[in-house]
């Protein structure tokens, strides 16, 4: 048993303090006790159970209540919940070794027929062309791998983009940014996990039962689809969100919504994929 009768300088912070944990940074007497196998299993599953019931907690409130964990979360009831950024960070990992879908990795050529960067991008092709001696051929699959995990990286810089967003449109509502923060976080995670997690898995199992009934090999969603079934989901839950978090009346809902999908596709099209671009064609050399 740890000596709670005499003082201890902390290890990790060099308070003095009495008892099994330092009162400054919460650092434990370690014993020999601690030191037994039973103890550290003993660790290892408390973490594990936890970690499930703080996470499907979390998963739960976002799949049956929009806004509430964003709302709770602000409001000071977080004991029970994953944290918003740490979730979306935990899904970007995920999604970083998640082999089905691509999602927002475009091919080079994609770049120069940009609107507000094409002329950029083709002169940034152009000279890197020149610099390196690749052929178009060789710069493209060299930019396509390094860019297939660069684009899953990058998606964190999407929650402070869109926390901006909901920062400029509901200026009015004086909250801290803090709380944009999260409500982006919790949308953005919804964002990740229905757009590149969860529909990825539901398009391969409908093309699968679609080939085998209908005998044929040919069949496959267009990208157009994919970002209806990727962004109709994703309005109608910020829409639901935002009337819970914000308290917004239903036409302050509808009005946000809309500002929101234009400046989301925005963020996810042109901003990030700018950003995309300029990350990739400087790491080729």
């Amino acid at each position: 048993m740890p000596d709670t009768l005499h003082p201890h300088i902390c290890k990790n912070c060099s308070n003095q303090f009495s008892g099994n944990y330092c009162n400054a940074c919460g650092e434990k007497v370690y014993t020999q006790k601690d030191k037994k196998l039973s103890h550290l299993f003993g660790e290892a599953f408390h973490f594990v159970t936890h970690f499930e019931g703080t996470f499907f907690n979390t998963l739960k409130a976002i799949f049956t209540d929009p806004g509430k964990l964003s709302g709770d979360y602000c409001d000071g009831l977080r004991k029970k919940y994953f944290k918003p950024l740490s979730l979306f960070l935990l899904l970007v990992i995920l999604y970083l070794f998640f082999p089905v879908f691509e999602g927002l990795n475009m091919k080079l050529g994609f770049y120069p027929q940009q609107k507000y960067y094409g002329h950029y991008a083709a002169t940034k092709i152009q000279q890197k062309l020149t610099e390196t001696g690749f052929t178009e051929n060789e710069l493209a699959e060299k930019s396509h791998a390094k860019s297939e995990k660069t684009s899953k990286f990058l998606l964190i810089s999407i929650v402070p983009f869109t926390a901006l967003i909901f920062y400029a449109i509901v200026f009015f509502k004086r909250r801290y940014f803090f709380d944009h923060v999260v409500f982006s976080a919790e949308i953005n995670s919804f964002y990740l996990l229905w757009g590149f997690l969860i529909l990825p898995f539901l398009l391969v199992i409908f093309i699968i039962a679609a080939k085998w009934i209908t005998g044929q090999n040919n069949i496959s969603v267009t990208d157009e689809i994919i970002g209806w079934l990727i962004y109709v989901p994703l309005v109608i839950y910020t829409a639901l969100a935002s009337h819970r978090f914000y308290g917004f009346k239903y036409w302050h809902t509808i009005i946000f919504c809309t500002v929101f999908y234009f400046a989301q596709k925005f963020i996810v099209y042109s901003l990030y994929k700018f950003l995309l671009f300029v990350t990739v064609i400087n790491q080729i050399h």
